[in-house]
């Protein structure tokens, strides 16, 4: 694609999103916007997913009753309905008034599940679950309205998973699984599994948000019925600089269109969305640069870095009890400047290079669920994907000019999954699971440029059983037990590498043991839990990237707690902890670079009619470095803060929301992010110097806004 062609297609994709929000008010007509106020005969209907528990979430932070009723997802009760103690969902208030520095964070919905972030705005995010360093989404796997989130064979990180283009306001809930207990999630589900649902119908909206460091965001959207059905179309601008001594110079659009139709016993449904963005990332810094080439840990030793993403996904819906079909095609071009190791490799021009990919994905699923009477429910599926990679690679750039390229690659990456689970309630309070899934994947690729590439063709096909059972030991307590084996594709480069090829699919088992507790406005779980898996994804310095490691054996438990003692207040936390270790290696020499030993979350939210305040602490635990231990990340705590006033009539303005944030409250500067490696800073010995390489979290902000929902 030609600079003029991108800069085109970049132009387009704003003025797509910015233009999306002003035609969606404009679009509701009067009678709509009334249909739209009564509520509760049009509320969004819940997820069903993926056999989710069902739960209603209303636009609860705000409203003109007394007797609203303010709905916790976290509240659902999961008793009799959910496979295992460790899934859940989070909607309606539990989304709507959490405080957020990034989208990322709304998969921290997930217990236990940490987002940070070590390169921009623009970058996906590093996510941190039950011991395990995801990296960038390898073995999380997220789904927004059914459609893959994750990237194969990507140009930064296997398993890449970039929600920065999500628009909060659209999302009407978070359903998410631990461990590969559940037949239908297959690639990059062994850990945990993520169902984003986005509403079907919103009120009309309007608002603006300004902050500290430049920040600013703008959206606006809403629904109207047409042709019997219901049009969801909102438009997002955001911009933002950061605290970073080079202003990151985020611009990022994004648009969301969706037609949902009722059609026989379900819901038809199209949806596009689009997003584009531009940044200037700040990376992780070698701690010894502080004080000497840079003033603070704000600083850069790179100021030509730069990051593009372009990505746009269109898709169809069919959801009834019986079915749940889709399919969906994306388009994706991606590009970022890095520079890991500084002057170790190219002590004269510096080690800067950039990582691109440019995709086209299409797939889908077709699955069928049979109830035999009211004891039994069969469901089996397929799905299917195809990655058409025209260019992925990796080339030596000097201040964002290439100089040669290493390696550049066009991929086809093709794969179909088969499954089937059965659901048998044998006896009252007893629930019995049985599934398994086959995954059959063809890794292509062909050299284009560089001495790093080749060309080649190799077939793999993995066998995932599962397993689970749980009973109902008295009104509000059950007990839960569950074993599954899981998989994540590696890159199709590795893969096909033909002198030290890497595994297409990467086995590894889960097991856990677990209970519930819901009694009146408390519910408790706890669980305790194994897992081992054939490779690691492990992050290496001087790459940029991935490469897969030795096996290893993880255990913890995960204690979860939400409380309603009262209308108005909502209380949840969760505690994880775990012990990771690499198998084969010798003791005291086989911990996991970045495994969390221990991380933790609690929140706080009040709901009023005329006003609503949430707290949330976010810690993410102390963890290893290197393998054998003699260098350690430290602990970092995070206290954000939310409190909005909502006037029920301001001299006859009703719908009115005027709320504040205040992120980092007690301005931590503990680590966002942290490695240990080998870099080279200029007068440095030509070998380098290992050393710890951290990114500070975000100082303590502020941000305001308004909303005006009509």
């Amino acid at each position: 694609m030609t600079t003029t062609t991108q800069s085109l297609s970049r132009y387009g994709t704003a003025i797509t999103a910015s233009t999306m929000a002003a035609l969606c008010l404009m679009a509701v007509p009067a009678h709509a916007r009334a249909r739209l106020a009564r509520g509760s005969d049009d509320a969004d209907q819940p997820a069903s997913g993926s056999n989710e528990a069902a739960g209603e979430a209303r636009n609860t932070a705000a409203g003109n009753d007394d007797n609203v009723i303010i709905v916790y997802g976290r509240g659902e009760r999961r008793i009799g309905i959910a496979g295992a103690a460790s899934e859940g969902g989070v909607a309606g208030a539990d989304l709507e008034v959490r405080p957020l520095l990034r989208p990322g964070e709304l998969l921290e919905a997930t217990p236990g599940l940490i987002a940070t972030q070590h390169s921009g705005g623009g970058k996906a995010n590093q996510f941190f679950l039950r011991g395990f360093n995801l990296d960038h989404g390898t073995d999380l796997s997220v789904t927004m309205d059914g459609v893959p989130m994750n990237f194969r064979t990507h140009g930064h990180g296997q398993g890449y998973l970039d929600v920065n283009g999500l628009i909060p306001e659209t999302v009407q809930r978070v359903d998410y699984r631990k461990g590969p207990y559940r037949a239908d999630a297959g690639d990059f589900s062994f850990v945990g599994s993520t169902f984003i649902t986005t509403h079907d119908r919103m009120d009309p909206f309007a608002l603006a948000e300004v902050g500290s460091y430049g920040y600013r965001r703008f959206v606006a959207g809403g629904s109207t019925q047409v042709g019997g059905g219901d049009l969801v179309l909102v438009g997002q601008a955001k911009f933002n600089n950061g605290p970073w001594s080079l202003p990151e110079d985020f611009a990022g659009y994004s648009g969301y269109l969706k037609y949902s139709l009722p059609l026989g016993d379900g819901t038809l449904r199209a949806s596009a969305t689009v997003f584009d963005a531009s940044w200037a990332p700040t990376e992780q810094l070698p701690e010894r640069a502080v004080g000497t080439l840079v003033d603070d840990r704000y600083g850069t030793l790179d100021r030509t870095l730069r990051g593009n993403t372009e990505r746009q996904i269109f898709a169809l819906n069919y959801d009834s009890d019986d079915w749940r079909v889709n399919a969906y095609l994306q388009h994706y071009d991606w590009s970022l400047l890095s520079n890991f190791t500084y002057f170790l490799e190219d002590p004269v021009n510096g080690d800067q290079l950039r990582q691109y990919d440019q995709l086209w994905t299409y797939g889908g699923r077709l699955e069928r669920t049979v109830r035999l009477g009211e004891t039994l429910s069969l469901r089996a599926g397929v799905e299917g994907r195809v990655d058409d990679i025209g260019r992925v690679g990796l080339d030596e750039t000097i201040e964002g000019v290439k100089e040669f390229t290493v390696g550049a690659f066009a991929v086809n990456e093709s794969s179909v999954g088969v499954y089937a689970e059965a659901i048998w309630k044998p006896v009252e309070r007893l629930m019995l699971i049985g599934g398994a899934r086959g995954d059959f994947y063809r890794f292509s690729t062909r050299a284009l440029e560089g001495e790093s590439s080749w060309s080649g063709v190799v077939k793999d096909s993995i066998f995932t059983p599962k397993i689970g059972a749980n009973y109902q030991v008295f009104d509000g307590v059950a007990l839960y037990a569950n074993y599954g084996e899981g998989f994540h594709s590696n890159d199709a480069r590795g893969v096909t590498n033909p002198d030290d090829p890497a595994p297409g699919l990467v086995k590894g088992n889960f097991k856990e043991v677990g209970g519930r507790i819901e009694h009146g406005g408390l519910i408790l779980s706890g669980v305790y839990w194994w897992s081992q898996i054939a490779s690691e994804l492990i992050y290496v310095g001087d790459a940029g990237a991935v490469e897969p490691s030795d096996p290893s054996k993880r255990h913890g438990y995960e204690l979860t707690a939400f409380w309603k003692p009262l209308s108005w207040l909502a209380i949840d936390g969760v505690w994880t902890a775990s012990h990771a270790r690499f198998v084969g290696l010798p003791e005291g020499e086989n911990y996991v670079p970045g495994a969390l030993e221990a991380a933790g979350e609690l929140g706080v939210s009040a709901i009023f009619p005329e006003f609503n305040a949430a707290a949330r602490l976010r810690y993410l635990g102390p963890h290893a470095l290197i393998e054998d231990n003699s260098q350690r990340g430290q602990q970092t705590a995070l206290v954000n803060l939310r409190g909005a006033w909502t006037p029920r009539n301001l001299g006859g303005l009703t719908g009115l929301e005027l709320y504040g944030e205040v992120l980092n409250v007690f301005d931590s500067e503990g680590d966002d992010i942290d490695y240990f490696y080998v870099t080279r800073l200029p007068g440095e010995p030509a070998d380098g110097i290992e050393g710890r390489n951290s990114r500070i979290v975000e100082p303590r902000q502020f941000r305001v806004g308004a909303k005006m929902t009509f």
